[in-house]
């Protein structure tokens, strides 16, 4: 058991992936061995609602006999299950349908102060009262920044947002009440008002006087901060927290959602720092959100390691390098070699000490492959020798036995052996043209684009394979067109280029325009970036 009266895991399944329940029933009997006690799943639009056929339509929106099934089986081994849903914003797919403009204010946000948006929120409660038997709910509200932005500002004129979140969240909890739940909801939204515009940030202000009154008594704040720097941060944040409620929960997370593969020395190292902060302030609930952001990519199960270290932390102050048995004793797969599956963000890694760094938390598997091969958008983000170092890392994913999740190596190996040749294509591309080199060009067009074409249809097999193997087939149309659009850009790259070596073509126009570096990393320094879900569209419309 843990130190902690709660100690959960929070499910993403709002982002594109929708796990099967078989997958999250999985997931309970892991947690259940590891000393997790809650499981909340974060579902925005994707659970049915009677009578809004629109609600998780053609998302894989789960059923009420779904949720009471994976509920049941949840409380069978001591796990609560919660349901985390949207009564703000983060209802982006709801925009797209007539139906729901009306409640509407701006982007993904709903409008407040509109009767027809609370009659869609008690639907939202009495679907959800019917599905799960806990009595608790997280309420959402996070990252509405725009709040009143919309058609509220039309229709009521400017006013100060966090007023009308105030009174939104009051009639919310009204619905919630009507129904028996106690609610949570993300802190962020008082904090970006306290500091003027950042998140969790207050530039040394502290709290005013005043907001511990007008932030309902009865209601939890989820403190959520996943790049903690240090305790002592982590730990301010959290006494600020607490003069606004008496309530306070941390939200950390396992980094898998920021592409396809994870980032588990990552998260054992901020994690870390979290949890003593935790310790140290005497918060007692705590939970680990794992994300879909970028599509849902990377699998459930590739966690498992930060799942692992994480619950050894929280029980007894250990971490996995101390005794790496109990991993091995529970998955079949000795802890290290797990890890490895890091390496495709980290691929200067020695294989031979099995030490993934932990410096920096980065992505760069997953822009190298959607890069494109003649605007070469992070080009000047390639350390040398990457192409060796990915094939380096698909030599030894593969050395692996991976039991049960041989399916999740067989994926990523799959991946490294495409970006071995995939991530300095562009690269050589404008090498050659640039230099005159047309032989160069030639094979290039003639050998290596097809051997790549190649390497990405295994790639997009094996992906296939663990997407429908742990999600239901609803959202990797996003990835079908991806992959799609990957390919057809190689291809259109190959005949430009033939066109170009054959004299059809005089120049090509792509590889004319004098490259710009990368404008958002702070250096070049080996893993010493990450690429965020805020991109401009600037890999048209890969990410």
């Amino acid at each position: 058991m843990t130190d902690f009266r709660e100690f959960g895991i929070l499910i993403g399944c709002a982002a594109n992936a929708v796990p099967r329940i078989e997958t999250l029933e999985k997931y309970a009997d892991i947690m259940q061995a590891l000393g997790y006690n809650t499981l909340y799943l974060e579902t925005a639009d994707t659970y049915k609602i009677e009578g809004e056929p629109y609600f998780g339509y053609m998302r894989g929106g789960y059923t009420a006999a779904e949720i009471r099934r994976l509920d049941a089986y949840c409380r069978a081994r001591g796990i609560e299950l919660v349901p985390a849903i949207q009564t703000l914003a983060h209802l982006h797919f709801l925009k797209y349908y007539p139906r729901y403009q009306p409640v509407i204010d701006v982007d993904d946000i709903l409008l407040a102060e509109e009767e027809e948006t609370y009659a869609l929120i008690d639907k939202m409660f009495s679907s959800i009262a019917a599905m799960y038997s806990t009595r608790r709910v997280n309420i959402g509200m996070d990252e509405a920044y725009l709040l009143g932005a919309g058609k509220y500002l039309y229709r009521h004129g400017f006013r100060d947002k966090t007023q009308i979140m105030l009174g939104h969240l009051r009639r919310v909890l009204g619905i919630a009440a009507k129904y028996g739940f106690h609610c949570e909801m993300w802190s962020d939204m008082f904090f970006h008002a306290i500091s003027g515009g950042k998140v969790y940030e207050t530039g040394g202000r502290g709290v005013p006087d005043g907001w511990k009154e007008m932030v309902p008594r009865d209601l939890t704040l989820v403190y959520w901060e996943y790049f903690v720097p240090d305790p002592e941060s982590c730990g301010h944040m959290i006494d600020l927290h607490r003069q606004i409620s008496d309530h306070v929960k941390y939200a950390g997370t396992f980094f898998r959602w920021h592409g396809i593969a994870p980032a588990n020395a990552f998260t054992n190292k901020v994690m870390k720092k979290a949890l003593t902060a935790c310790r140290e302030r005497g918060v007692k609930d705590v939970l680990f959100a794992l994300w879909a952001d970028y599509g849902g990519g990377a699998s459930l199960f590739s966690v498992l390691p930060a799942m692992y270290a994480m619950s050894r932390f929280a029980s007894d102050g250990c971490m996995p390098t101390d005794d790496m048995s109990g991993f091995e004793k529970l998955f079949g797969i000795p802890y290290e070699d797990f890890a490895l599956l890091d390496t495709l963000n980290y691929p200067a890694t020695d294989f031979s000490k099995k030490q993934v760094s932990d410096r920096r938390l980065n992505n760069k598997s997953f822009f190298y492959l959607f890069n494109d091969v003649f605007y070469g958008t992070f080009d000047s983000l390639l350390s040398e020798n990457i192409s060796a170092q990915y094939a380096n890392v698909c030599k030894h994913l593969k050395q692996i036995d991976g039991k049960e999740y041989a399916y999740l190596f067989d994926t990523l190996a799959a991946l490294a052996d495409v970006l071995s040749v995939k991530a300095e294509l562009g690269k050589r591309i404008r090498l050659s043209y640039g230099g005159g080199d047309k032989a160069g060009l030639r094979a290039i067009a003639e050998r290596d684009i097809p051997a790549l074409l190649q390497k990405l249809e295994v790639f997009a097999a094996a992906f296939e394979r663990q997407w429908m193997k742990e999600n239901k087939p609803f959202g990797f149309e996003v990835q079908n067109i991806r992959l799609g659009g990957l390919r057809s850009r190689l291809e259109y790259a190959a005949r430009t280029l033939c066109r170009y070596l054959g004299g059809e073509l005089d120049t090509i126009a792509e590889l004319d325009e004098t490259q710009q570096p990368c404008g958002y990393a702070p250096s070049q320094t080996e893993d010493d970036y990450q690429i965020t879900r805020y991109l401009p569209a600037v890999t048209h419309g890969f990410l």
